[in-house]
C-alpha cells in the first residue's frame, strides 16, 4: 500500500487554563474537536503555513510564536507530519470565519479528541535536556548537586534504593523537577514520578491501551526495527543511542545517522552517547531532526 505524506501546522492557543479547539464538520471523525491549524501549501513553510492558516480559521494575526517541535501521526495510509507551535501573541478577535464550533479544551473536558490530542499537548511537557542518573552516581561520595536539571531518569534504581538514598537526597535540595522511572519498577512506586521508560529490551512490555494521558512514556532505541516498534506502540519520545561514543556492542552511529533514524521516528528523538549540554551538542541535535539531548555523565 501506497503511503501518502503530507504537513500539516497547529497552533497551542491558550486561554487561562483552556486551549481553543474547532470542532470537525468533516465526515472523518465529525464533531471530535481538533487544535487549529491545517495543510501546508506547495513551497509554504511551517510558520508561514501557521499564521495563514490561524488567519484564515479564527480571523486573528499571529505576532509572536515559537515552534514546540513535530510528531507524525499514520491515519490507514496517510502519514501525517504535525508541526506544532505555541502562540503567545495576536491581533485582533477570535471568531471562527468558517462557521465552526469553538471550543475551551481543558485537563477536565469530555470532549471526542483526534487520536493526535494528547500527543501533542504532551510536546510541551518535554524537557530538552534529559539527565541519566545510575546507582554508582548516589553511591560516590561527591556530593552530586541534582538541582541543575529540570529533569532525571533514574537508570536501573528500584523504589527501595530511591527510597533509602534519593528521595531524601532530593528533598533536601528541593528538587522540583521531573522524574522518570524505569519499568518494570513502576509497577511498585509508590511516590510520584513524571515518565516511564523502557529499554529496548523490555519495549515488547509497553501496552499502548495502558496508557495514562498524564504520564509520558520513552523508550531506548538503538536500531531502525526499536523505532518502528515505538512508533506502532506510540510511546512519548524516544532516545537514539549511540551517537558520538560506543557503547556495548553498538557503534556510533554519529549525527548523520541520528538525522536518518530520527526522520524515521513519529516521535520526538533524543540524541545520546558522549554528549555534552557544554557544547554545542543540542544545537546540532536540533540541526539533525532532533528534540533534544540526554546523558547520564557530561549532561
Amino acid at each position: 500500500m501506497h503511503t501518502k505524506k503530507i504537513s500539516i501546522s497547529v497552533a497551542l492557543l491558550q486561554n487561562g487554563s483552556s486551549y481553543i479547539c474547532l470542532k470537525r464538520k468533516n465526515k472523518l471523525y465529525y464533531k471530535y474537536i481538533e487544535f487549529p491549524g491545517g495543510k501546508l501549501l506547495p513551497g509554504e513553510t511551517e510558520s508561514n503555513c501557521l499564521i495563514r492558516e490561524i488567519k484564515e480559521e479564527l480571523d486573528i494575526k499571529v505576532t509572536k510564536f515559537k515552534f514546540i517541535g513535530a510528531i507524525k501521526h499514520l491515519y490507514d495510509d496517510l502519514l501525517i507530519k504535525i508541526n506544532v507551535f505555541k502562540i503567545f501573541k495576536y491581533d485582533g478577535y477570535i471568531h471562527s470565519n468558517e462557521g465552526r464550533e469553538i471550543i475551551m479544551y481543558n485537563s477536565i473536558s469530555n470532549f471526542n479528541i483526534l487520536p493526535t490530542h494528547n500527543r501533542i499537548l504532551k510536546l510541551i511537557k518535554l524537557p530538552r535536556l534529559l539527565k541519566i542518573l545510575t546507582i554508582d552516581d548516589f553511591n560516590n561520595n561527591e556530593v552530586l548537586d541534582i538541582t541543575h536539571y529540570s529533569s532525571i531518569r533514574l537508570r536501573g534504581i528500584s523504589y527501595d534504593f530511591y527510597k533509602k538514598y534519593i528521595k531524601n537526597k532530593l528533598i533536601f535540595q528541593k528538587f522540583s523537577g521531573n522524574i522518570f522511572v524505569d519499568y518494570p519498577y513502576n509497577l511498585v512506586w509508590e511516590d510520584h514520578y513524571h515518565g516511564i521508560h523502557f529499554t529496548s529490551n523490555n519495549l515488547h512490555s509497553f501496552e499502548q491501551y495502558n496508557k495514562d494521558s498524564r504520564t509520558i512514556y520513552s523508550a531506548s532505541c538503538h536500531t531502525e526495527d526499536d523505532i518502528n516498534l515505538c512508533n506502532k506502540k506510540l510511546l512519548d519520545f524516544i532516545l537514539i543511542s549511540p551517537v558520538l561514543r560506543s557503547h556495548n556492542m553498538h557503534s556510533a552511529v554519529k549525527w548523520s545517522r541520528f538525522s536518518e533514524l530520527s526522520e524515521c521516528s513519529y516521535l520526538p528523538t533524543y540524541a545520546l552517547g558522549g554528549l555534552s549540554s557544554q557544547t554545542n551538542d543540542y544545537q546540532k541535535c536540533i540541526e539533525h531532526n532532533g528534540f533534544g539531548i540526554a546523558g547520564i555523565s557530561e549532561i
